[in-house]
């Protein structure tokens, strides 16, 4: 009986050694499968990093002509010209390409919205998109036409949720590259070369 006892007890810890071996095993390869999707998951992010920090560049400098342009703009300079709102076609690619969502809508929301007051844009309205946003993540995108924007009356508006939203766009950019522990709070002062 003591012997059967014996070969029953031996049995068990070697079986249980055997599951808890497996265990680690098993645990190792979720920890190194972890690490590597971790080291690929940061070197994708430092390249999308890479990629985009150039690109910021031109948005913000693109942003500052066009800030200055809507400061510009009245009743007797109702329209933008047409440089003020391109920014390349290169740099289009490289937004389509690379800018993260908030940045991304927020520059194509930004233009539609100035393309009605484009001087010889062949349009006489504007887009106006909206969206809900959390954590970085877009849902719920609408796009809605405004009235003709004939007058200075329709135009003053436009131009100043431009205005807002081009320091909007600023200001996202400025998320992306600067991380979670930024304030919120800008104030630069530039002067024309």
């Amino acid at each position: 009986m003591a012997i059967v006892a014996s070969s029953v007890t031996t049995v068990l810890s070697l079986k249980a050694q055997r599951e808890n071996t497996n265990s680690t095993l098993e645990s190792q390869r979720m920890l190194a499968t972890a690490q590597e999707n971790f080291a690929r998951e940061r070197s994708h992010v430092l390249e999308m990093r890479r990629q985009r920090i150039p690109l910021y560049g031109h948005l913000l400098r693109w942003a500052e002509a066009l800030a200055t342009a809507l400061g510009h703009m009245d009743s007797e300079h109702p329209e933008l010209m047409k440089s003020v709102w391109h920014i390349g076609p290169e740099i289009e690619d490289l937004i389509d390409l690379y800018a993260p969502d908030i940045v991304h809508i927020r520059f194509n929301a930004l233009r539609g919205l100035l393309i009605g007051l484009v001087k010889d844009s062949g349009f006489n309205t504007s887009r106006v998109v909206t969206w809900d946003e959390q954590d970085g993540r877009i849902s719920n995108v609408s796009i809605a036409g405004t009235d003709p924007l004939i007058e200075w009356a329709t135009r003053e508006p436009i131009r100043d949720k431009a205005h807002e939203d081009t320091l909007g766009l600023i200001h996202a950019i400025r998320s992306e590259v600067q991380g979670p522990e930024r304030s919120g709070w800008f104030v630069t002062y530039r002067l024309s070369p």
